[in-house]
């Protein structure tokens, strides 16, 4: 995904908060080579990072987890109720799904691992990662943001693992893991479709974060990592890093899996696109938040094969461009709020798998 474009506009101000010197500085050295972007403080801590807002006025704030006398999600809680200012996660704790989910369920734009020479031939990648999360941030609606309520779900005894009659497919990109926690944790535990998701996760975070998100998800959350049978009552995570779709399986049993894509280009699209061609009508495309113009033309192919397609009202949006696209595109049958949008699938799947 790349980051929205900067124009002519001021260099985008960015408040580095790291308890290690070492690495403040390289995190500084890292965006010092984008003249979009302006460093213009760091902090040692969290209560440390609360004073100089004031003073150096930040438009994204990259932030560190682990941290003495003001943590990363304290820091998170305070930052998002007293400043609203973007803030880009940016930690060593990837496999600790707590961290992970819990930055994420509060509304950061993105939780990154920290740059490491360790893995060789990776580190302009991970540079390059840093400075477009950073630029993509600065454009963020944080006002539209909202913590998603944690609490336990009952599953009950719903899940049997059959077949879906009808599956939902959702592609999002940066802050959608968020706009997905909101969704899922509002569906029913009887829901007897299946759920495809797509989201901006780092594929280090994936399965820890899907740990987390099990806790308050009344349907059974699984990262797909490679094939996966697809089974109803059940939600299935990819990341956009490195894309997901649906086929046949091949022994010709008519059952439908999940299988990584590792081209990465279009995920959203082609996703959307293989569930089109494996259920023609059965299938929702559901387009979230996100930057970019990603899957408009897989909603496109819902559409045509009879499918419904439903857009995230813009308003909710924290980074409208996907859902702008898609409509200029005529390709959307229903815009609905973040809210509303778990009632209507709940339905949609009613209709098309009624209890016989």
């Amino acid at each position: 995904m790349k980051p929205q474009s900067n124009g002519e506009a001021n260099p985008v101000k960015t408040l580095i908060v790291d308890d290690a010197p070492m690495m403040r500085k390289v995190i500084g050295q890292i965006l010092a080579k984008d003249p979009r972007i302006q460093v213009v403080g760091t902090a040692a801590n969290g209560q440390e990072c609360l004073n100089k807002i004031r003073e150096t006025k930040p438009e994204v704030i990259t932030l560190d987890i682990d941290m003495p006398v003001m943590n990363g999600i304290t820091t998170v809680k305070n930052i998002m109720v007293r400043h609203q200012i973007p803030v880009v996660i940016i930690s060593s704790l990837v496999q600790d799904g707590y961290f992970a989910f819990e930055s994420l369920r509060l509304g950061v734009v993105d939780f990154l691992p920290k740059p490491s020479r360790v893995q060789i031939g990776n580190w302009d990648e991970e540079e390059d990662l840093v400075r477009m999360r950073v630029l993509a941030a600065s454009g963020m609606r944080v006002h539209r943001m909202r913590r998603v309520r944690r609490r336990r779900m009952d599953r009950g005894s719903c899940r049997n693992g059959s077949s879906p009659g009808a599956v939902v497919v959702m592609g999002t990109t940066l802050a959608g893991p968020n706009t997905i926690m909101h969704i899922v944790t509002r569906m029913a535990p009887t829901f007897q479709g299946a759920i495809v998701a797509l989201q901006e996760i780092h594929p280090k975070i994936l399965v820890p974060f899907c740990s987390y998100f099990n806790r308050i998800s009344p349907l059974e959350v699984l990262p797909v990592l490679d094939s996966t049978p697809l089974e109803a009552g059940r939600v299935f995570l990819g990341s956009t890093f490195r894309g997901i779709h649906l086929e046949k399986d091949r022994e010709a049993t008519g059952k439908l899996v999940l299988q990584v894509d590792r081209s990465g280009e279009e995920p959203i699209n082609g996703l959307f696109r293989s569930a089109s061609r494996c259920l023609e009508d059965r299938v929702c495309g559901v387009l979230l938040t996100g930057v970019g113009e990603d899957g408009s033309r897989g909603m496109g192919e819902i559409r045509e094969g009879g499918g419904l397609t439903i857009a995230q009202e813009q308003d909710c949006c924290v980074y409208p461009n996907l859902v702008e696209h898609a409509l200029r595109e005529n390709v959307v049958d229903l815009v609905i709020s973040s809210e509303g949008i778990a009632a209507r699938l709940q339905a949609w799947v009613e209709d098309k798998c009624p209890v016989s």
